[in-house]
């Protein structure tokens, strides 16, 4: 039988050199759910596939030690989500996956310390403190979803420069046709003086706050009170999933309170969009902050 010769290559012209390559598609935008061996890892897990799928990413599953165990790799198996191990200490490990380009949130465990000193314990606080990409906390006492995350809470201030960043980053993000519902509350600093007829001056209030800030969104919200306890109202009696938070990571009062009152009390995913202030970013604010919750 004769043997035929493979043809070598042809040697690029200088005219293909110059010839610019097609682009390359973007890698597909990953969520990874961090797995602890504790309560925690089936809410953090379904609670990433939900997220992932709401923003349009597929998910990873990661956990950090000295190898996987066995309940772990069943979880991940029987949600079809691949599982892998990291070295290193926990909070490190997993801000460096955070790094990788293609990465775009992170879903972690509150594993909320028992001395109630922070509302998160040290490894979501790490990471929170330190993410340029999205977390999402899951508090413990959650189930995660039982179904797609279908309405999202987004507590706002009534200025620009605070509601608009956090919309900007959180509706280009939604694939699935999530409802956006708005939570303005008025604090005595910012309740209005004057309404003469309070119900008739809230709606076109609301109104007028929608179609400047957040057309996009459902409905709007407006409250009066403290803003931890309208969030918490709100969630206990309607169908919300998940909180939305900017996280500017700048030790104001008014922003560090919020954030660490909803996260402590919250029964339900808080997401956090980090969103860095003129003054750069800071620590996630802890109970010595501006003393206990």
């Amino acid at each position: 039988m004769t043997e035929i010769p493979p043809t070598p290559p042809t040697p690029p012209t200088p005219q293909d050199l110059e010839r610019p390559h097609p682009p390359q598609a973007p890698p597909m935008p990953i969520v990874l759910a961090a797995l602890e061996q504790d309560d925690s890892s089936s809410s953090v897990l379904g609670t990433g596939v939900q997220f992932a799928a709401m923003i349009g990413a597929g998910v990873e599953a990661l956990h950090a030690g000295t190898s996987l165990p066995a309940t772990l790799c069943m979880l991940a198996r029987r949600v079809g989500v691949a599982l892998r191990r990291v070295d290193g200490p926990a909070d490190r490990a997993l801000v460096a996956e955070l790094e990788r380009p293609e990465v775009r949130a992170i879903v972690v465990g509150a594993g909320l310390e028992r001395s109630g000193h922070h509302p998160v314990g040290p490894t979501t606080r790490y990471v929170a403190e330190r993410s340029s990409k999205f977390v999402v906390i899951v508090p413990v006492a959650s189930r995660g979803p039982e179904g797609p995350l279908r309405h999202l809470l987004v507590p706002l201030e009534g200025t620009e420069s605070s509601s608009r960043p956090i919309l900007e980053a959180l509706l280009p993000l939604l694939v699935t046709g999530a409802e956006v519902d708005v939570l303005h509350v008025f604090t005595e600093e910012t309740l209005p003086r004057m309404l003469d007829h309070p119900v008739r001056d809230f709606e076109l209030i609301g109104r007028e706050f929608l179609a400047k800030h957040c057309p996009s969104a459902s409905r709007i919200l407006l409250r009066a009170g403290s803003v931890a306890d309208r969030v918490r109202e709100v969630c206990d009696k309607g169908q919300c999933d998940m909180i939305v938070l900017s996280w500017s990571q700048v030790s104001s009062v008014g922003r560090a309170r919020v954030v660490r009152d909803v996260l402590s009390t919250s029964a339900i995913p808080v997401l956090l969009l980090p969103v860095v202030g003129d003054e750069g970013p800071t620590a996630l604010p802890d109970a010595s902050s501006h003393g206990a919750p």
